[in-house]
Formats: structure tokens, C-alpha cells, sequence
């Protein structure tokens, strides 16, 4: 990374002229669109469609587990209570001491990500997804949440790095088009403009894939990370496999939603997304961390009352059903960084190995 735009990054928040420019970077539009506005992460994968509000005093009736699995991810998020999923909207704003500085990764070693596939799970508004695709080069980089207004924010924030990247190192990047779906209903069941169905409607997505292993080899930022819209436990798979999974202060919220039946489902679909010898970095939120949640709605009070699998025994149930070897675990009280931190990165992360299929 450029020497300048490092010291960039560190200085960033320090005016708040700066800060208002960060937080309110324009979404990116097709120069083509239709009277519904529509953004895309320059080709990362996903159309998103126009921001609705939900309305926080309205307490919607919850639909049922196994149709909660079924929803794709825009509905489930609509139809849902407001932050039901811990996609609180100034996560990292309001928690890093330092706009592009995370502690965690003073104390992850960049074996985890230099030169690798990795996966974030529950990237929020993208600012760890992007300090990882800035600082330690990997191959490529996927953030996914579950709410499709973070993802348009994880968006901004890249437009907005790699605009302040250009005017660094004075240099042109012409914007790839990548993974573009040629029909939306591919990935998320929802309709997409006609303007940009018929732009793309002759060229397939496993064509784009082929030209894009070709032509962009490129570890450097922006042409390392993708953002998508998923619920990493829901039913529509993808075939993707990774060098590293990151699960960072998730699974108090897939387990208050769905139970020990979303829990395994997540530990499955880490499992069978890591390549043998993969490694899953997970960042799981204390029990206790539960019970001041449990009253959020009358579904997470039953499902606290129903859960067997608790966070201390995540450990054991993962190296016994899911092929999975703890190498490593980080306490916070142990290291200096997270120490210092804010309280809510004062969690011990766990490292696991994936190991070879017996």
C-alpha cells in the first residue's frame, strides 16, 4: 500500500470535513437506470434495491424458523424488527477509537489473509472488509451481511477509499465489471431494471467469471474485494471455496434468530466452504452478552430459552462434528492491542484449522 495513502487512512478522522466526506460519499449509479434506484459495487456481485426505513416502534410479527431459512435476505431484513440481526448502522463508527484502525488486526497474524481467499461474515458497513483488502493484499476478499443497506454503505466506503487512493497516487482505475448477474432473481429473487438486464442479457455470468480469472490478477485494492447481500445460513449455496472464514461477533445473532438449528448450519457452511487447511477465525459473544438481548422480542426470548448449545461448548462441538482443530486462542486480557481497546473488541478470539476428511 502507498506510503501516503497509509498515512491517509490514520489521519482520516482527525477533521470532521473529512468525516462528513466519508459517511455521506455518493452511491455509485449506472449511467443507464430505471426510476428505481438501484446501486452497484462496481460490479461486486450485487444489486441492491432502493433504502427503506423500517419503522423502529413497530414490532412486526416474526415469521417461522423454517420460512425465515427460506427468505432471501432483502424481505427477512424488512419483515424483521430493526437491529434484529445486530446490523446496527454505525457499528465500526462507533466502536473503533480510530475510524481505520481495528485492534484485531494488530493481533491476527497476516498469514491468515496475505495472498488468500477469505470470506467475512457479517461485514456490517464493509470497514473491516476494506482495511484487510488494503493493508494485506489477499487474492480476493467477500464481505456479506444480511442487510442490503450495509452493503450499500460497505459500497460507498470503497468508492470513496479508492477516490481518495487516486487523488494520492494520481493514478486512473478504470472500474471492472465483475460476477455481474445477468438476472437479479440469480441471486436475490428480486427484479432488476430493464436498462440493465438488456446491457448484460447476452453475456452470462460463467462467461464473466472466465474473463475476470484472466485478466485480474491483481491482489491490490479495489480489485481484491466483493460485497454481497446473503444470510450465510440460508438456503441458496454458493460453491465458493476460501483460505480463511472471519466470523467476528456474529453468532449471538444468528443464534437469538434461529437457534442451535442456525448455529449448525453456520459451523456446517463454514466447513464446507474452507479448503483442507483452511482456518476459521471466530469471535463468539459470551452467553451473558445473550440475556441483555433476550427482551428485544418475544423470538429471542423463546429461542434464549431454548438454546442448548451454548457459546463455551462451541469450541468442542467444532472440532468434534465439524472437522475443525483449535490451534489458537487469543484472550483479550492477554493482549496488549485488545486491552486497549474499546470494551466491545474485548472478546477472545478463537483460531481453527480445518482438517484433512478422514
Amino acid at each position: 500500500m502507498n506510503e501516503q495513502f497509509r498515512k491517509f487512512l490514520l489521519n482520516q478522522e482527525k477533521t470532521e470535513i473529512q468525516q462528513k466526506k466519508s459517511e455521506n460519499a455518493p452511491p455509485i449509479r449506472l449511467k443507464t437506470q430505471s426510476k428505481r434506484k438501484t446501486n452497484v459495487d462496481l460490479g461486486q456481485e450485487t444489486f441492491v434495491q432502493k433504502k427503506v426505513k423500517p419503522d423502529e416502534k413497530d414490532d412486526k410479527k416474526e415469521p417461522n424458523l423454517m420460512v425465515k431459512l427460506q427468505m432471501n435476505p432483502v424481505d427477512l431484513v424488512k419483515c424483521t424488527k430493526q437491529y434484529s440481526y445486530g446490523n446496527y448502522k454505525k457499528y465500526y463508527h462507533l466502536r473503533l477509537q480510530q475510524k481505520w484502525e481495528d485492534p484485531r488486526l494488530t493481533i491476527l497474524d497476516g498469514c491468515y489473509f496475505t495472498d488468500k481467499s477469505i470470506l467475512d461474515i457479517g461485514c456490517n458497513d464493509g470497514t473491516l472488509t476494506l482495511l484487510i483488502a488494503l493493508k494485506h493484499y489477499p487474492k480476493l476478499i467477500r464481505g456479506i451481511d444480511i442487510d442490503y443497506t450495509l452493503i450499500n454503505k460497505a459500497i460507498e466506503q470503497m468508492v470513496h477509499l479508492d477516490d481518495q487512493q487516486k487523488k494520492i497516487q494520481k493514478q486512473e482505475f478504470k472500474p471492472i465489471i465483475e460476477d455481474l448477474p445477468v438476472s437479479f432473481e440469480k441471486y436475490m429473487e428480486q427484479p432488476m431494471s430493464k436498462a440493465i438486464e438488456e446491457q448484460f442479457i447476452h453475456q452470462t455470468i460463467e462467461d464473466m467469471n472466465k474473463e475476470n480469472q484472466q485478466n485480474t490478477k491483481d491482489n491490490t485494492f479495489p480489485h481484491n474485494v466483493y460485497f454481497r447481500v446473503q444470510n450465510i445460513i440460508g438456503n441458496k449455496k454458493y460453491d465458493e471455496k476460501y483460505d480463511t472464514v472471519l466470523c467476528l461477533s456474529v453468532t449471538k445473532w444468528i443464534h437469538l434468530n434461529f437457534g442451535d438449528v442456525g448455529i449448525k448450519r453456520l459451523f456446517k457452511t463454514i466447513s464446507n466452504s474452507l479448503n483442507e487447511g483452511g482456518h476459521f477465525i471466530l469471535e463468539p459473544q459470551e452467553w451473558k452478552s445473550y440475556k441483555k438481548k433476550k427482551y428485544y422480542s418475544t423470538e429471542f426470548k423463546q429461542n434464549y430459552k431454548e438454546i442448548q448449545l451454548k457459546p463455551q461448548d462451541f469450541s468442542k462441538v467444532l472440532e468434534k462434528e465439524y472437522n475443525f482443530k483449535l490451534i489458537q486462542q487469543i484472550n483479550p486480557d492477554d493482549e496488549s492491542a485488545i486491552k486497549k481497546s474499546k470494551s466491545t473488541f474485548r472478546r477472545p478470539i478463537l483460531i481453527f484449522e480445518k482438517q484433512k476428511e478422514i
